[in-house]
């Protein structure tokens, strides 16, 4: 059949609107783009410049690499996609580019060689569709998604852990990865959960120490109460005692109060005493000078008589010569002598009466004077055993005001000793309750599991009374050494040591 020219030439025409009419489709849906093989641009149509936001101008004759990420563009992989592109081969797929201002762009398209009439690769085109909106939806969709699940994982995690810490489970840490946001809630929850698991770690190591303090202070303390008691006992004995000797003590002040007043008195009196002695022995010293001078008026009468005599014989005689006629002168001479003799003998027995009583008034003003110093020696000594007496008196007025002081000081620690007794059983109660508290929050830690093992405080059994030597109470011993210090009997001197150790 004859070949038609005509016919053939029409056929290519229809053929070539046919090609144009379809490449005017494939511009008004997708966006176009042609390079060089190298990447360099030489044209793109409206779409593709709407999407990428630039000019014909602003793009022509740049490299590809403008619409890629810097660090891609430098990369080897970018640089053999080129070199792949240059050897004919075929690249579709989904990427993500850069518009105009560095905006973020995803198309979904194709790199297509187009290859010459020897079959030889002469310039690549690239058809591509925006589908930045989609991709962020769909990226949105997808970080909801992983979201929601690390957010489930997240919460189930959480909630497993919490049920067990819940159950008093201390070592319940999270060991799931927990990435972005999340990353945060399980290093604070371990975080947490670790200083929890110390502190009650610490708590149930100090509760221990706590009840085994709290046993030690209740031991102490009941230990203390019975001292307390015993001292309490003993200072009240001991005030008793200190009662009875200051009343003791206060008589004997009395006493000597009163014995100091009699001594005084007597000094005054044997004073007196002294003085009327000194008067007799005055008195004796007229009486020996006035039986002197008697003695030297007798010795005068004795002379009187003696001449009397003397004269009466001498008228004898002459009455003998004158004879009878003298005989009456006689007779009155031998009276007068008769006379002179008893005058003699009487003047003889007054002065041997008087001598005998100066030696009497001798020998008792000698004893009136050795009575008189004997009554000056007992005056300075009674002078002294006033003084002594009333010094002791003095001293017995001052033990009584410094065992008043003492009496009341006793008194008051007495009183202070009950309220430390009531005090004591107190703090006794206080540190039961402390040691069963102590127990309780053991108790309680103990629900805990902290990985470490906490020692649970034994029971406390009560101290069973052991018999323990007792020291000895100092105010016990001295109450007794005083006591027989005062009893009937005992030396001055022991009372004196006594009352200076006491």
């Amino acid at each position: 059949m004859p070949f038609s020219f005509k016919r053939g030439r029409n056929a290519a025409d229809e053929r070539l609107a046919e090609l144009e009419a379809t490449v005017a489709a494939i511009h008004r849906s997708q966006a176009v783009i042609e390079f060089e093989l190298d990447g360099t641009i030489l044209t793109a149509n409206t779409n593709f410049l709407k999407t990428v936001g630039y000019s014909l101008d602003e793009i022509r004759g740049r490299h590809h690499s403008m619409f890629a990420d810097p660090d891609f563009a430098r990369s080897d992989e970018y640089k053999q996609f080129w070199l792949n592109l240059g050897r004919g081969e075929f690249f579709a797929g989904k990427f993500q580019r850069q518009g105009k201002g560095g905006v973020e762009i995803w198309i979904q398209g194709a790199y297509n060689p187009v290859f010459d009439a020897g079959g030889k690769p002469c310039k690549v085109i690239k058809f591509c569709t925006d589908i930045t909106q989609a991709e962020h939806e769909r990226l949105a969709n997808e970080a909801l998604r992983k979201t929601e699940a690390e957010q489930g994982a997240v919460v189930l995690t959480l909630a497993d852990n919490l049920r067990r810490l819940a159950g008093g489970d201390l070592t319940a840490d999270i060991t799931a990865a927990f990435d972005g946001r999340f990353a945060s809630i399980k290093s604070d929850y371990n975080a947490a959960l670790q200083s929890l698991r110390q502190a009650m770690t610490e708590i149930g190591g100090s509760t221990q120490g706590v009840h085994n303090g709290s046993n030690e202070i209740t031991t102490a303390s009941e230990d203390l109460s019975k001292r307390t008691e015993q001292q309490a006992a003993a200072l009240e004995e001991t005030a008793a005692a200190l009662d009875e000797i200051t009343a003791t003590v206060r008589r004997s002040a009395e006493g000597a109060r009163a014995a100091s007043t009699a001594a005084s008195t007597t000094r005054q009196e044997v004073t007196r005493s002294g003085e009327i002695m000194r008067d007799a022995i005055a008195a004796m010293g007229e009486i020996e000078q006035s039986s002197g001078k008697i003695g030297q008026i007798i010795g005068v009468i004795d002379e009187i008589a003696f001449q009397t005599n003397l004269l009466a014989l001498n008228a004898g005689v002459e009455a003998a010569r004158a004879g009878e006629a003298g005989r009456g002168f006689a007779v009155v001479a031998q009276e007068v002598r008769a006379l002179a003799q008893r005058s003699a003998e009487a003047a003889k027995e007054i002065k041997t009466l008087i001598a005998n009583s100066s030696a009497q008034v001798d020998r008792g003003a000698k004893l009136v004077s050795d009575t008189g110093q004997s009554l000056t020696g007992i005056v300075g000594r009674i002078a002294e055993i006033d003084t002594l007496i009333s010094e002791i008196a003095q001293s017995a007025h001052e033990q009584s005001s410094g065992l008043n002081q003492v009496n009341t000081a006793i008194n008051q620690m007495d009183q202070v000793t009950q309220r430390n007794a009531a005090m004591v059983e107190e703090a006794t109660a206080a540190a039961a309750c402390l040691r069963n508290e102590a127990s309780s929050l053991a108790e309680l830690v103990s629900r805990f599991e902290t990985g470490h093992r906490i020692e649970q405080p034994a029971a406390h059994v009560a101290p069973r009374p052991a018999a323990r030597h007792m020291p000895d109470n100092p105010v016990a011993a001295a109450q007794t050494r005083i006591a027989q210090s005062f009893r009937p009997g005992s030396g001055s001197v022991a009372v004196k040591q006594e009352w200076e150790e006491f």
